[in-house]
């Protein structure tokens, strides 16, 4: 890539760079996640600094074919998405998951569609937990990771909501025994996860449980900084 111009683009984290400038990593469609350094960003004669902000929706325009580009333009692209409260900790939560699980210059087309959804859906009145659950759900499908939700693993047989199993990663849930391994989970709430039902408080509970046993198998042993953040019943 010598140039794009004026693509979609979120910017996921940023950070000082020398003694003007920003590096920012952004999430585009069809670039996928990208660092790009916004050089005099914070200079009085840009506005660059401004516009560089999380959950807003924005155009840019790239150089360079090294790893790390240069941000040439960067415009609005429409409202940003007002997040207040344990929400504006939500978004960062997904910008985090963004960051730590897609390589750079991936593209995930639909993903970003989702990312913008859910984001609309934040600044909304739904429930935060099921906006974060369809998040991680479909961020695993795009990796590669989709979750066994419907049927069991071993047998096949459609999920029960009134029986208990044992969810194991990277295989799904089997019918629970005495003493036997996994994370004990509901059929009700891997029927509810599937369907994307609000979910009882309860079955809320066993999904958060969930996404995390899973996720932190391929999150690895560092913690989730946007964690430290938020902690609420149905967060991540």
């Amino acid at each position: 890539m010598s140039r794009i111009n004026f693509i979609p683009a979120y910017v996921l984290h940023r950070r000082d760079y020398q003694n003007s400038s920003l590096l920012v990593e952004l999430f585009t469609p069809n670039e996928g996640r990208l660092p790009a350094i916004a050089k005099g960003a914070k200079s009085g004669r840009s506005n660059k600094a401004i516009l560089l902000q999380p959950f807003l929706p924005l155009r840019v325009s790239l150089s360079g074919r090294g790893e790390i580009k240069s941000l040439v333009e960067v415009e609005q692209d429409g409202q940003p998405f007002k997040l207040s409260g344990d929400r504006i900790y939500c978004g960062f939560y997904l910008n985090e998951l963004i960051v730590r699980l897609i390589e750079r210059g991936d593209p995930f087309p639909s993903l970003f569609v989702h990312y913008c959804q859910n984001l609309a859906q934040l600044a909304s009145a739904e429930p935060v937990g099921q906006i974060l659950r369809q998040f991680e759900l479909q961020l695993l499908t795009e990796l590669g990771y989709g979750l066994l939700l419907d049927h069991t693993a071993d047998s096949g047989e459609l999920i029960r909501e009134e029986l208990l199993y044992d969810y194991h990663i990277e295989e799904g849930p089997v019918l629970s025994s005495p003493g036997s391994s996994g994370m004990k989970i509901h059929g009700s709430t891997l029927i509810g996860l599937h369907n994307g039902d609000s979910l009882a408080k309860q079955s809320a509970k066993e999904a958060k449980q969930l996404m995390r046993f899973v996720l932190s198998h391929y999150l690895g042993d560092k913690p989730l900084k946007s964690r430290e953040l938020f902690t609420g019943p149905s967060g991540g």
